[in-house]
Formats: C-alpha cells, structure tokens, sequence
C-alpha cells in the first residue's frame, strides 16, 4: 500500500510538472501574439505614396535592433539582401544604447534616462522599470520612439531569456501587418534580433538575418505595389567574450555609499541594467573626480567623463584631457594625457587649415575625419551623452573597454556565455550600426539624425531625384 501511494505521488507531481512547462511554453507565446496584433501608431499617414487617391508605393522603414555594419556588409556580398545599395556605417549615440539611439533615429521624444532605470535629481529617486516590470512590458507608454511605430517586434525584457521562442511569431506578425497596411509609410521596430545577439551570439544573429531577407523577398512579391525599404540599427554588438567590471566595490571601498538615493556627501547611485559596455554614475558634482580618479584604476574601464565648470572632462588611466565647445566648434585639449587618442587627428586637421586661433575645430570637420575612427565621432557624441542626449544624464558617464561589460552581479562569469554579445561604449566595434536602402546609395558613414532625413520622404525624394539630409540620391 505506501508503495502505491508513493506511486501516485510521483504521478502527480510529474502531471504538475508537465502542465507548468507547458504554461510556461504557451503563455508568453499566446500574449506575444496578441500583442502583435495591436497597430502601434495612432494614425497611419498617407504621405507620398498615393495618386488619384489609390496608393501606389509603399515605403518600409525596419529598424533592427543591435546589428554590427560588418554583418550586414558580409552578408550582402554572399547574396542576401538582394537588390539593395551596399550599406553605409550609422554611428550610434554615446552611450550606444538603443533608447537614446532610436530616439534620434525615428524624431522620438527625449528618453528619461539612457537605459530603464535612471537617477531624477529632481525627486532624488532611482526610478524606471525593474526588471520584473520590464519582463513583459513593450513601455509603449514612453514618449520616446515608440508613438512613431506601427509594429512593435519585441516582447519584452523575456525576449532575453527565450529569444528562440518569439523569433517566428514576430517576422510572420511582421509579414501580415505590412500587407494589410493601408498607409504608405511603415515603420518597424524588431527588438528581438538584440536579444538574440546578446544571449545567442553571432552565428545565431546572422541566421536571424538570412530569414529577415527572405522574408523581405517574399512581402516584396506578395505585396502587389512598388516596395521601398529603408533598413538600419541602432548600434553594434562587439561579441568578444566579455568579464563583468565591479564598478561599485571600489567605490566603496575609497569611501563612497552606494545607495537609491542621494542622503549624505559621499552617496552615489549605479544603476544596473542589462549586460552592457557603460555605465551612468549619478552623485553630488563636487564628488565626479574623485569618482573618476577611482574608475581609473579600475580593469576593464576605459575612459569615465565628467563636467568641470563649462567643459567636459575625460579621464583614462593615463590621464586626463578636456573637450570645450563653442556654437558649433569643439576644442580638444590635452592636460596630461590624450585618453581618446585624438593627436595625430588633430596635427592633420591643423594642416588642412580647420582648427581657429582658439584651437576650436566645426563639428563637421571632426565629423570627416573620425568617422573612422578607433572612437567615432567622440566629441559630439560626449558631448550629447553628458548634456541633452537623456532628459535625466548622469554626473559621470563610463565606456569600458573590448571584452569588458558591466550589469547586475547575476552576469558574473561564468554565467556569461562566450558567445554573448554587448554595447553601450564609445568603441567603433560598439557603435557601428548599419544603414541601406533598396533604391538609394547612402554615405560610407552617417549619424543617427540623419535617418529622420528619410522618414516620410524617402518615396518622393527618389520620384523627384532630391537630396535628403545625410544621403545621396541616385
């Protein structure tokens, strides 16, 4: 008889377990799925696109969250994405964050804060969503980039622990909303491809990809009207293993509070969001050197930035240099070291006849000759992210270096995979998103603005043979 009994036992907790991996399984799927289902913008517009009142042309602006430029390229020239222009470089914000990035990209309001959890001096609160609330949650009520979309391709931060599981529902919802759309402008945002590039890695990106062209093959025969598409993300993914840095043991450790809110002299606030390549220090002004002097000494870090009086202050583990502005115009200038290696720039722009008797240089020269560089752009990047890129920026702002990232202690190693992928710094092989289009050669390089140059214009520019901002018409 107990042997029975136990048997039954066994039964029911194994009928247990089964039905909640099914749950488990079915769930988020069933809610991904009537998520997709919303139109996420509140009106569709009829710009272009129609003659006689019928619409002729359709232009699709897709962007792809966290896709290197060289993934894009190298799979171009194996025969995918047939029919496009070669991609250019789209350089991304400083941080390299999607918010902040897209943001800019899609003309969207100013994000709270670079990442979901920021500091407001304001209510000296650490706010934002926690990491159960973003679980699910799509913030469409942000006021960020998401009022521009008409489909919304991410299912939440839960993306990030089942990418495989949502991946074929969100590019067949994809598929269905753009053929029944009745506009001549689509704009989508598929989150997913980020998800599985931090968790999955490259080679998983990639076949990711292969299915976006042959999905953009098929929408383009089955959809029965002239199809212009505008492709292009946010930032790179550098997929070099990665260490998590302790940023805040050290902190401490030279007499500083980590805490949620800002009490005593010596407090600062570290929010911990995802597995990225930066991190948002927020503290009383008076402590952002000493602050910084610690980051210095810290592995993996390679540079913090801070304000001084009107100027910004950059300091590596060699030293410091500090970056002004004017107007338009940006001074570098070196205190005791060169952190973001801009010298032998700077002699070339002497020669060409850019800098001005105070040393100052236009942003569109720097623009011309960092676009390749090691930090691209760095200046007006820096500059943004201290300043007016967030409506909540930091007192000090951190990238780190190749193979380092930062996030909650849960991402130490060896959790981490080997294959993950991570962004956020100044670092090219961080920033280098991608952009092309179908029916248009762009630049070699662009920043992030310059795509709203092609929102709700791009069908009529190529009718007309005009000049957008930041791409050439052919």
């Amino acid at each position: 008889m107990p042997g029975k009994t136990y048997i039954k036992k066994t039964l029911f907790t194994c009928a247990l377990l089964c039905l909640f991996a099914i749950l488990l399984g079915t769930l988020p799927e069933i809610w991904f799925h009537n998520h997709l289902k919303k139109n996420w913008n509140v009106e569709e517009n009829t710009l272009a696109g129609t003659k006689n009142g019928r619409r002729y042309r359709l232009c699709l602006v897709l962007a792809l969250d966290g896709v290197p430029y060289t993934m894009l390229r190298d799979l171009r020239k194996e025969g995918y994405f047939n029919g496009f222009y070669p991609p250019g470089r789209l350089v991304s914000t400083f941080p390299s964050l999607t918010r902040p990035a897209f943001s800019k990209m899609l003309i969207g309001g100013k994000p709270f804060g670079y990442e979901r959890l920021y500091y407001n001096f304001d209510t000296n609160q650490l706010q934002g969503a926690t990491l159960i609330q973003k679980a699910l949650s799509t913030q469409k009520e942000h006021a960020d980039y998401h009022p521009k979309l008409h489909f919304l391709g991410f299912p939440g931060y839960i993306a990030y622990v089942f990418p495989d599981t949502f991946t074929q529902t969100a590019l067949d919802a994809f598929k269905t909303r753009l053929k029944h759309f009745k506009g001549d402008e689509f704009i989508a945002y598929m989150g997913i491809s980020d998800a599985i590039a931090h968790v999955e890695g490259e080679a998983a990106l990639n076949e990711f990809l292969k299915k976006v062209s042959d999905l953009l093959d098929t929408v383009r025969n089955d959809i029965g009207i002239l199809l212009d598409v505008v492709l292009f993300s946010d930032h790179a993914n550098n997929f070099t293993q990665n260490r998590r840095v302790d940023l805040s043991t050290p902190l401490v450790e030279a007499g500083f509070k980590n805490t949620d809110q800002l009490e005593e002299r010596k407090d600062f606030v570290l929010p911990e969001n995802g597995l990225v390549s930066f991190a948002a220090i927020y503290s009383a002004k008076e402590n952002a050197p000493a602050i910084a002097a610690v980051l210095s000494t810290i592995e993996g870090v390679d540079f913090s930035v801070y304000r001084s009086g009107v100027s910004l202050l950059v300091q590596g583990a060699k030293g410091t240099a500090r970056i002004s502005k004017r107007q338009n115009r940006f001074l570098y200038s070196r205190i005791d070291a060169d952190p973001l290696d801009l010298k032998d720039t700077i002699l070339r722009l002497k020669y060409l006849g850019e800098i001005d008797p105070q040393g100052f240089i236009h942003e569109k020269a720097w623009w011309m000759a960092t676009k390749g560089h090691l930090y691209p752009d760095p200046l007006k990047r820096i500059w943004e992210g201290m300043n007016d890129l967030v409506q909540h920026p930091a007192t000090v702002l951190v990238s780190l270096r190749d193979g380092y990232a930062f996030g909650p202690p849960i991402f130490d190693q060896p959790i981490i995979d080997s294959r993950a992928g991570t962004h956020g710094a100044l670092l090219a092989s961080h920033s280098y998103g991608f952009l092309m289009t179908d029916f248009m050669h762009v630049k070699d390089a662009s920043r992030p603005a310059e795509v709203a140059g092609l929102l709700g214009r791009a069908a009529e520019a190529k009718k007309k043979g005009q000049k957008l901002v930041g791409v050439d018409v052919k």
